[in-house]
This record gives C-alpha cells, structure tokens and sequence, in this order.
C-alpha cells in the first residue's frame, strides 16, 4: 500500500471513530435534549391543522379555534357547552395528552386525522402536500337532556349521576356525572394555565374528573330486588304469586334482624307485586334464602351484565354481586347491601332490557363519524347483547314496577299519558359515613307510549343525599323520562 492511501485510510478511520463517539455522546449523554426538539416539532405540527370536532346534535362539545397570528401552535382546542359534557369528552392537551377517559381519547386517532376510516382525506392530503385534517364525532347525547339531567342532579347538592337509555337501540340519550368541569384550560396551550388547571382537577377531593355514571359503582339498594324479582320469576313464579312478607326477618346463622324501613309490611304473607311495590326488605331476604340459592342470584344477575364491561366513552367498571354462598349474606345481598356492587349505567341497563322485552341493547355514545367534508365514514350499530330474560318474565315485571310508580314508593316518576315502570332504592353508605349522609337514593325505572317502541329507561344515583333520596331521585327521572319522549 502506497503512503498515500496509507494516509487515507488513517484520516477515513479517524473520522468514523470521531463519528462514533459523537453518536455515542448523543445517544447517551443529549438524548433528551433531542427528544424534546423532536416532540415539539410533533407537537407544533400537530396544531398546525384543526382536530375534529365532537358534536351532540346541533351542539358543539369540543373544538379548535384559530389562535392569534405569530402563536407558537395555529389551533387551541376548546369545549363551548362547558362541564356537563367534560366526562363525555374528556381533554386534549398538547402537555397532558388525552385524558379522563372521554371521546378525546377513545376517538383520538379520528380526531387527530391519522385513523384508516380517513382513507381519503389521507390520500388528497398526500397528493397535495397539505397537512390531513381529522374527522368528527356525532354522539348519540341528546344535548338539551343532558344539560337537564346535570342541572338537576346539582340543584340536590348532591354528587350523582343519570343515564338515559334508548332500549329498542341502546343509544344513551344522557350520561351525566356530577359535580363536572371545564377541560378548556387543562387543554390550554399555555403551559402555566394548563399546570394550574390539571393541578386543581386532580387534586379537588370531590374529584370530578371521575365519571360516576361508568367509573366507579355503589351499593344498589333496593333496585337490586329487580333482579331477585326477575329470578323468582324465572323460576316459575309471577306478580301474583304469594310470597312471605313481616316487619323483622333473622337470616340463619346470624342474630342481626332484617327490617323495613317504615313498619310496611306487616301482613305474613303479600304478592310478589305488592311487596315489590311496597319495597319488603322482608319479602327479599326470605325469598333468597327460602326459594332461591345464590347460583339463581349470580346467573340473573350475569343475564343482566353483572360481570361486564361496557364501553362507552370509556370501558366502564363490571357490577357484581360478592360472595352469595352464606345465606347471611345472601339475605343482605337481595336488598342490594353486603358486597353487591352496581354502576348507574348498569342498572338504566337493566331498566331499558325489561322495556325491551329481556333484551339488552349494548349501550353506545357514538351515532357516525364524518370525515373532514362531513361525509359519514361510519355509523354506530346496534348490537344485541341476547336475551337477559324471556319476554312473559319481562311483561311480569313489568306489571310490578308499573305498581311502584302508580301508588308505590316510586310515583314521583308518574307522568301524564305515559305507562311507566320503576324501582326505588335506598342504600346505607360506608361505615365512615354519618347522619344523613349515609344513605344513598336511586331510582331505575322506564317509559312507553301506546307504542312499545317509543320508549326510554333511566337510571338516578344520588350519592348520600339522605331521607328522601329515592323519591328525589324517582322525580328526576320522571321529568328525564317525560323531556325524552316529548323531544323537548
């Protein structure tokens, strides 16, 4: 080898090890520096078009607006129909991401432009070099209902929730959690406003960034006794079956006496329909030690989607019953205490499939997504979950929550003109609670016209509101139920 390519080839191999510890130095030593240069460019690049929108009917429940010229990103995303809406949307921020479970973070990828249902828009934005534009989410809310169900909820002073449902096509109408919050500022692009507002959300004990309606579940009460009823049907009885009744009833193995609440039972023996209308702890209790065992408990109550998750604008917790094998427990478990668990969207399921005919609809939020020229991309579609019941039992129960609004502890859900059905609930709250604040209020119940098809379920959870909670929450969903079908 000549001195000359000797040279060469000493200065060629110098400059890769320079080359290599410079990698090297980068890679370990700068790398965040370069990470951060990389995701703001992502980041400015991604506000450089507008994400989708998320609409409810004719109401805009989230957007991006223009910001002012020379601003670091073109777009800021907002959310004009304000806090009764946030736990159905959710926030985008450029700092925190999507968060709380909302539309923005199930849909981000329809939003943000980058889902295969854009097809098109991706082709002509590559065609034409122009950033790609995001699609829009139609939601299934009835927005006006919405805000009703929210309002009403907080006049209580309650925290709670309410789902409205569509039982012929499962579209949820209202999925309301209270207290609610604004995601403008979390999805601020000023960081300083974005730290703040976070900082505040996450650390309200009241914690509203928690959706009640799906998150989170509670002690059912008395509404649980709709499954008991349901399984004491399906075993062969019906609304005029006889059935025990009493004031007390001490379960085997335990000293502790189960009561009503108010004396109303005192007769030996009532109708199904009679005790269920007057709400019989009694009846209940006896019926799940005497007549039922806990695999007829468990099984009616899987029929109904106990031990499910469903997904709406976010997966929501699964129901369930606990421990049913002692009949202790059980007696406590049929008057919706003990370990039994239900979430609200649950029980307004349970609610619409007895509407239904025993069968249940899955619930969806999302009517259709639209591409950036508001052409449909695609549509929500109804997906039957099977029969939780036959429809002799669902007729059969009918007829006794039909005699809790008409006379029963339910009747504030009366309304003029229309069938309606329902079950009140009180439920005890934790052994941390006192006074008044230890009892939760519920009411799941449904409504039709001369036709079946025109209808809508309901569930109300008011938590710890106290004396009085059930009937409060039987007269919330009665005006839900009357604004639903009216189209008010």
């Amino acid at each position: 080898m000549n001195p000359a390519m000797r040279r060469t080839g000493v200065i060629a191999l110098v400059l890769l090890g320079a080359l290599i510890v410079q990698v090297t130095w980068v890679g370990f030593f700068e790398h965040d520096d370069y990470d951060i240069l990389s995701n703001t460019r992502t980041t400015i690049a991604e506000y450089e078009v507008p994400r989708g929108d998320i609409v409810a009917g004719d109401t805009v429940l989230a957007t991006s607006v223009e910001t002012e010229p020379g601003s670091t990103y073109d777009y800021q995303r907002q959310y004009p129909a304000g806090e009764a809406f946030a736990n159905l949307t959710g926030y985008k921020s450029r700092i925190y991401g999507t968060g709380a479970g909302g539309i923005e973070a199930v849909e981000n990828e329809v939003l943000n432009g980058t889902s295969s249902l854009l097809f098109l828009d991706d082709f002509w934005a590559s065609a034409s070099g122009e950033p790609k534009p995001g699609g829009d989410v139609h939601l299934t809310i009835d927005p006006e209902l919405q805000q009703a169900a929210y309002d009403a909820i907080a006049e209580t002073g309650s925290q709670g929730a309410a789902v409205v449902v569509d039982p012929q096509t499962g579209q949820v109408l209202a999925q309301v959690s209270y207290p609610g919050w604004d995601p403008t500022e979390v999805s601020s692009n000023d960081g300083v406003v974005a730290e703040e507002a976070k900082n505040a959300l996450d650390g309200d004990e009241d914690n509203p960034a928690l959706d009640r309606a799906l998150r989170d579940f509670y002690p059912p009460g008395s509404t649980f006794k709709t499954i008991v009823a349901a399984a004491f049907i399906e075993n062969g009885g019906d609304a005029e079956s006889m059935v025990p009744a009493g004031n007390g009833y001490t379960a085997p193995d335990t000293d502790h006496e189960i009561t009503n609440a108010d004396d109303q039972c005192p007769e030996d023996e009532l109708t199904l329909k009679e005790a269920f209308k007057r709400s019989c702890n009694t009846t209940f209790a006896q019926l799940c030690v005497e007549e039922l065992d806990d695999d007829d408990i468990r099984e009616m109550a899987e029929a109904f989607g106990f031990g499910e998750e469903y997904s709406t604008t976010a997966q929501s917790v699964a129901s369930e019953t606990g421990d049913l094998s002692a009949e202790a427990f059980r007696a406590q478990a049929c008057i919706g205490q003990q370990e039994v668990r239900e979430t609200v969207m649950q029980n307004a399921l349970i609610a619409a499939a007895i509407a239904n005919d025993g069968e249940r609809m899955a619930p969806q939020v999302i009517a259709e997504i639209t591409n950036s020229a508001g052409e449909p991309v695609q549509r929500g579609d109804e997906d039957s979950l099977g029969d939780a019941v036959s429809s002799s039992t669902a007729e059969e129960l009918r007829e006794i929550m039909e005699a809790v609004v008409d006379g029963g502890t339910g009747s504030g859900a009366e309304i003029d003109g229309l069938t309606v059905g329902g079950k009140t609930g009180t439920a005890e709250h934790s052994t941390e609670a006192d006074g008044d604040e230890a009892n939760h209020g519920w009411f799941h119940g449904w409504a039709m016209g001369d036709d079946e098809d025109d209808s809508v379920a309901v569930c109300v959870f008011l938590d710890s509101y106290g004396d009085g909670g059930s009937s409060k929450a039987a007269e919330i969903s009665g005006d839900l139920m009357e604004q639903a079908l009216s189209g008010e």
